[in-house]
């Protein structure tokens, strides 16, 4: 390695700082998750893993010209070295705990192709994706009952582009995803979307202010994102046209619309709690959690072996250290119960349920669109989050 690319990995790395979650312990056992997380695909061993996201890091340093590979930041943060926990008894199966929500479904569709669950479309319908590397293939709707899958959109990525959205936006009759690329030596974020019931694709967006991704989501019948790296909260209509940056929104990440916080989790040690500042971005309201260190959602609020609501109410013991993920859909967490394999806590009800034996550890993202998916026996087991009382 020359001095100068080292020189420029170390400026690069100061730039991110601001972004990336403070490296753990356990790193590499949690790059190795993200990884297999994402993929979905039966084993792959850990220094593969550390090997692609160093690869990944290293890309984005290259000259121009040569190629640039996106990594998509981590939800995850360090969790709080935790106290001597007490014995917690084993929860029974999550499909004992909450009937009617766990599903099981193939690992791939009918015509063979690896399939990547996002979201229910209705009550039998799961959107899933086809992928060719980091690029989206193909989006289908899948019968969960019939175990047959419909084709909704041959997706079409421009030529140069590298990675496109991890998870595939639903609201207004649309579907709603992203694509990167490299054009001209800048990096360029293109914003498509599809009628829900099939058909072409439409670009509705060029953004030139995201040079690493963004979270999209659809909500008020306009498109709304954060930029990965920044700050901030824009939108725009389902249309295109111009993008306005959301007032109130300066120094803050997009949680669930209308809600944005700050601050975003960082490698420095801070006693303040990542996300601990919140506002409402229709009403302008504003609060601050109560609560030391970890990281919140809207209502609550997880820190080591302990969760509690933002206001310090609520306190719950959880059976098991966290990944310090935001909690999905405001209330789900995935803990390491210290007498099984890993299990999945309602924070607003108190109910926990046994996800394993499971072939991975599962990694709940507060930005996936209400399921929790992992490989059991084969298959894949899907939670529809959204469907827990």
């Amino acid at each position: 390695m020359s001095a100068e690319l080292e020189r420029r990995l170390r400026e690069e790395f100061a730039r991110a700082a601001g972004h990336a979650p403070r490296p753990a312990a356990d790193l590499r056992t949690r790059i190795e998750t993200g990884h297999r997380r994402r993929r979905r695909r039966g084993s792959v061993l850990s220094a593969a893993a550390t090997v692609a996201v160093l690869s990944a890091v290293a890309a984005v340093m290259v000259p121009p010209g040569e190629r640039v590979v996106a990594a998509r930041p981590s939800p995850t943060f360090a969790p709080a070295t935790p106290a001597s926990p007490r014995a917690h008894p084993v929860p029974p199966p999550v499909e004992k705990v909450w009937p009617g929500v766990v599903r099981t479904v193939p690992e791939k569709l009918p015509n063979g192709q690896p399939m990547r669950p996002e979201r229910y479309l209705d009550d039998r319908s799961l959107l899933v994706r086809t992928e060719d590397g980091d690029r989206i293939h193909a989006l289908w709707a899948y019968d969960v009952r019939k175990r047959t899958a419909r084709r909704l959109v041959d997706v079409r990525s421009p030529r140069g582009t590298v990675v496109t959205s991890p998870f595939v936006a639903v609201g207004e009759g649309l579907l709603a995803w992203w694509t990167l690329r490299r054009h001209a030596g800048v990096r360029v974020v293109e914003i498509w979307t599809a009628p829900v019931t099939g058909g072409t694709q439409r670009q509705v967006a060029t953004l030139k202010n995201a040079p690493q991704g963004i979270d999209l989501e659809i909500a008020g019948g306009r498109l709304v994102w954060s930029p990965w790296g920044r700050e901030g909260v824009y939108r725009m209509p389902l249309t295109g046209g111009r993008a306005e940056q959301v007032a109130g929104s300066a120094g803050h990440t997009l949680l669930a619309w209308p809600w944005a916080a700050r601050p975003r989790p960082g490698n420095r040690p801070t006693k303040e709690a990542a996300f601990g500042g919140l506002v409402d971005l229709r009403t302008g309201e504003r609060s601050r959690a109560s609560v030391a260190g970890g990281v919140c959602a809207v209502t609550w609020c997880v820190h080591g072996r302990t969760a509690s609501r933002r206001d310090g109410g609520g306190r719950r013991e959880l059976p098991g250290p966290t990944m310090m993920s935001v909690p999905a859909l405001d209330r789900f967490v995935v803990v390491s119960h210290e007498r099984t394999s890993e299990v999945l806590y309602d924070l607003a009800t108190g109910k926990s349920g046994t996800l394993g034996p499971t072939v991975y550890s599962p990694v709940l993202d507060y930005r996936t669109p209400g399921l929790l998916v992992y490989a059991r026996d084969g298959e894949q087991v899907v939670v529809d989050l959204k469907a827990i009382r």
